[in-house]
């Protein structure tokens, strides 16, 4: 468990641009939704619902979590995004991570 959490210390370190700015509060959201659509690499922008955006209480910025699905028609499942960064970890990528991250930043079940 220690070496996953350094590990993904390290990835968000790599992942994040340089000088990267932090969105302004009301693009949170945005930045939120266009990091899942990437991840997703769908023409439409994918499903939300549940999204709670929130200090991150591990690294500077932001951590938003939710479900997101690609279509409205696919199954839903639980992420997280860190904000600035743009790293999208999905329950289908680690759920332990996932369940992690939501009960450190207090997001509902």
């Amino acid at each position: 468990m220690f070496f996953k959490a350094v590990a993904v210390s390290l990835l968000i370190q790599q992942v994040a641009a340089p000088g990267e700015a932090s969105p302004a509060s009301g693009d949170i959201r945005t930045a939120v939704v266009s990091t899942l659509a990437r991840r997703f690499a769908e023409p439409t922008h994918p499903q939300v619902k549940g999204l709670v955006i929130k200090p991150d209480k591990l690294m500077p910025g932001y951590v938003a979590c939710g479900e997101v699905s690609p279509r409205a028609s696919a199954r839903f499942q639980k992420f997280f995004v860190m904000v600035p960064g743009g790293l999208a970890v999905l329950e289908n990528d680690d759920k332990e991570l996932v369940a992690r991250y939501w009960s450190v930043n207090g997001c509902s079940p």
